[in-house]
C-alpha cells in the first residue's frame, strides 16, 4: 500500500512535469487541441495537488 508521502511526491512530480510541458508550448503556433490538451493536463494536475492539501473529510474553513 502506498504510503500519503509517497503518493505526494507522486502527484506533485506528475503536476511539475505536465506544467513544464505547457510551459514549452509555442502559443503563438500551437493548435487548439494542443492547447486544450495542456491546459486540461494542468488543470487535472492542479485538482489533484490541492485535493491532497484538503483537510480529511473534504470540507474547507470558511
Amino acid at each position: 500500500m502506498p504510503t500519503r508521502e509517497g503518493l505526494e511526491s507522486a502527484v506533485v512530480i506528475v503536476a511539475g512535469q505536465t506544467l513544464a510541458g505547457a510551459e514549452s508550448l509555442q502559443l503563438s503556433t500551437a493548435a487548439p487541441e494542443e492547447l486544450a490538451y495542456h491546459l486540461g493536463a494542468v488543470k487535472r494536475s492542479l485538482r489533484s495537488v490541492l485535493q491532497l492539501l484538503a483537510p480529511p473529510g473534504g470540507k474547507c474553513a470558511r
